[in-house]
């Protein structure tokens, strides 16, 4: 097959303002619903018409160079896509993501059609680029980056995969309730959901979760809802929760009368009382020393290798809001899921309970009372030209 035979298949995407005029019918009682909601109207024309032109542009640009066919993202999830396309993205980065689910190692030219307006992580090149890099994409010459994606499956076959994240709980906002299990250990939690996020996700909403977290937790001294958590008995593993002692002889010398203590993978050991003044600068350290070895015990110490990192082979997974009561536990908050370690959730939910992926909420599998979830690695990963 010649390189100019292949198909070229354009995804393009409504603007606001067409999904706008399509609710309202007319431009004047368009501009009227924008404005009395206190919009600017303006914005969503210049929106409109920047790309508009920007499609025209790139179009333009791949005449000749294979068969195009433009194909609105609506009708993504009933499209076949040969095995030899080449895959062209009008913007913007959730169109990318939303656009990998559906391919199978076909090449991805991501296109910003409005770089003044969108930052495009997933869109590196501009309409007027593509004569040269689609030319270069077909003859094997341009650089390819690999896009680790995970998967989602119950045990009724239903599967989802995510480019970015999943999302795993109520689809109103009310309470969660399931059983989350992770590297041998198990916990019933009741929570605002749960996210699992991939390495090109990771600097997207579970970098929103982990940034929340940290600015709490350095603010929040101390523990406002008590000591030991009262739900410690509820974390059951394969054998015990395993804990790390802690002598009072690893603590500062104005600490030196206190009892032996130990400081478990789940929780943190009391902190020894402030004696005198000038034990402050010794404490403070303490704390420190304490904090590292929790976060080894965790296991959640280093995370480059999966921020930021498109074809990271490690998943992240975080717990929103997790609320401790005598039946729910909030332990299993944070962690890392890999093929050898995947993470499984069971439903307590009656009904409501859904996953869905990259932002997503009408296309979901349904997670109620009975379903358990298996999030890992997905088989395949998508491809994008850089």
């Amino acid at each position: 097959m010649k390189k100019t035979d292949r198909r070229v298949v354009v995804i393009v995407r409504e603007t606001r303002l067409k999904a706008v005029l399509e609710s309202q019918n007319t431009l004047s009682q368009a501009r009227f619903y924008i404005n009395s909601l206190g919009g600017d109207f303006g914005e969503y024309e210049k929106e409109h018409r920047q790309y508009n032109e920007s499609v025209q542009i790139a179009r333009k640009n791949m005449e000749g160079l294979g068969k195009l066919q433009i194909l609105d993202r609506k009708y993504l999830p009933n499209f076949i896509f040969a095995p030899d396309d080449v895959v062209v993205i009008i913007g913007q980065d959730g169109l990318v993501a939303n656009t990998l689910k559906y391919l199978d190692g076909q090449p991805v030219i991501g296109v910003n059609p409005d770089a003044g307006r969108w930052d495009g992580v997933l869109l590196p090149f501009l309409p007027g680029d593509l004569a040269k890099i689609l030319k270069e994409t077909m003859a094997d010459k341009r650089k390819v980056k690999e896009v680790t994606m995970a998967k989602a499956s119950v045990q009724n076959g239903q599967e989802l995969l995510a480019v970015n994240d999943f999302f795993i709980g109520q689809r109103t906002h009310v309470s969660a309730r399931y059983v989350i299990k992770h590297g041998g250990v198990k916990e019933p939690q009741s929570s605002s959901g749960v996210i699992v996020s991939t390495g090109l996700g990771s600097t997207g909403w579970m970098k929103s979760v982990i940034a929340g977290a940290s600015r709490i937790s350095a603010s929040v001294i101390g523990r406002p809802y008590g000591g030991q958590q009262e739900n410690e008995a509820l974390m059951e593993k394969d054998d015990a929760v395993e804990c790390m002692p802690m002598a009072a002889a690893a603590a500062p010398a104005s600490f030196q009368g206190a009892p032996e203590e130990t400081l478990c993978a789940d929780s943190l050991a009391p902190v020894p009382p402030v004696a005198t003044v000038s034990a402050v600068a010794d404490r403070s350290s303490f704390l420190r020393r304490r904090l590292l070895r929790q976060k080894k015990s965790y296991g959640i110490s280093e995370l480059s290798g999966v921020i930021g990192k498109w074809g990271s082979t490690e998943l992240l997974f975080a717990v929103r809001e997790p609320f401790p009561s005598k039946t729910t536990g909030t332990n299993l908050v944070f962690g890392k899921i890999s093929e050898d370690e995947p993470l499984r959730i069971e439903s307590l939910m009656g009904e409501n309970g859904v996953i869905f992926s990259d932002g997503m909420e009408s296309d979901f599998i349904v997670f109620n009372s009975g379903a358990e979830a298996v999030i890992t690695l997905a088989d395949k990963c998508g491809h994008i030209v850089v």
